[in-house]
């Protein structure tokens, strides 16, 4: 790494360090953003001054003081963009994209349903360009799969249509907007994350396991808050693991114990190797009093204080949008594949 790359890298978080503190401030100052941040108070005036000239920050004031000269105050341009979240689901045999319209600050702004026939690219495609007519002022566009990206081509894709997709190389080619393509169960992992990090208790290591009706197993993982997706953004692909009982397809056909086994062995694997402080279950395919039996099962391997706290969601749709949102917001990446 050449030194040109190091300092703007060190800018870029410096930036992202303050972006963090004003999105969460109803109103602030320099001297307050310096405090907070420990940054120098020449550093956060030209990051303020930048993001105001961008537009990101608005001027509201100055403010009176008893010391000194007034202090001028400002505010977070929470509509400075919005970003707009896109995922296919079923209900049943019907497929639909569902969308959600988001604020700076979180703020739902807009969320539906498009039902379809059947998910192809020109789903996308369409679904874009009818949500930029309604609402300009999007600019990110993140789109989650249940598949993986590799060499920005979908693989391993529940919906095959989009297998070899180069799903975001075709919607740039027609749009402006800046898009992100994620895994649905990292989007859902980051969802989770966030929401446990809102509650001021963000664990530092959380895997998230899915059955999902209709598909076998996936996993997301956070690591320090960070989404890890490995050299080729494989990492949490458990289907490919080698389950005792066979083919992990095979496996689910023969109902709840059978599933309940494998999922002990996901979560046994990721004792052994990661020691993630949480893992929380979700999918039609496992429910809430499947978590003692499951845990029965990993015990026989895996001495109890080396075992994660393990819990299950029914509703992971919330956690799945806003993880989508968080993702196109933070660019929470760690390792070789942000």
């Amino acid at each position: 790494m050449n030194k040109i790359s190091t300092v703007n890298q060190i800018k870029e978080s410096n930036i992202q360090l303050v972006r963090n503190i004003i999105q969460n401030s109803t109103e602030f100052t320099k001297h307050t953003i310096s405090e907070t941040t420990g940054l120098s108070f020449a550093t956060t005036s030209n990051i303020v001054n930048q993001l105001q000239k961008n537009g990101e920050v608005l001027f509201l004031g100055n403010i009176t003081s008893k010391l000194g000269r007034p202090a001028a105050s400002y505010v977070y341009n929470k509509d400075f963009i919005h970003i707009c979240c896109i995922f296919p689901s079923s209900a049943g045999s019907q497929r639909y994209l569902f969308y959600a319209i988001y604020d700076l600050l979180g703020n739902c702004l807009d969320q539906n349903m498009v039902w379809l026939d059947d998910v192809t690219y020109e789903s996308f495609e369409t679904l874009v360009d009818t949500l930029l007519e309604k609402d300009p002022n999007i600019k990110r566009v993140s789109i989650g799969i249940p598949g993986y990206c590799d060499d920005s081509h979908i693989h391993s894709c529940t919906l095959t249509n989009l297998n070899g997709c180069d799903l975001i190389g075709m919607l740039k080619e027609h749009f402006t907007c800046e898009f992100t393509l994620e895994n649905n169960m990292n989007a859902i992992a980051y969802g989770l994350y966030h929401a446990r990090k809102e509650h001021q208790n963000p664990p530092a290591s959380l895997v998230v396991v899915s059955f999902f009706e209709g598909s076998g197993p996936g996993s997301g993982i956070i690591i320090d808050g960070k989404l890890y997706l490995g050299k080729s953004g494989f990492a949490g692909e458990v289907p490919f693991l080698p389950y005792t009982d066979g083919d992990i397809y095979d496996i689910i056909k023969r109902g709840p114990e059978a599933i309940a086994k494998s999922t002990a062995q996901i979560i046994i694997s990721y004792s052994a190797i990661l020691n993630p402080e949480v893992c929380v279950l979700t999918g039609e395919n496992l429910s809430s009093s499947m978590c003692s039996h499951i845990l029965d099962y990993c015990r026989r391997t895996i001495p109890e204080q080396h075992l994660p706290e393990v819990s299950y969601i029914a509703n992971y749709n919330r956690h799945y949008q806003n993880g989508l949102f968080w993702i196109s917001l933070n660019r929470p990446y760690f390792g070789s594949s942000s």
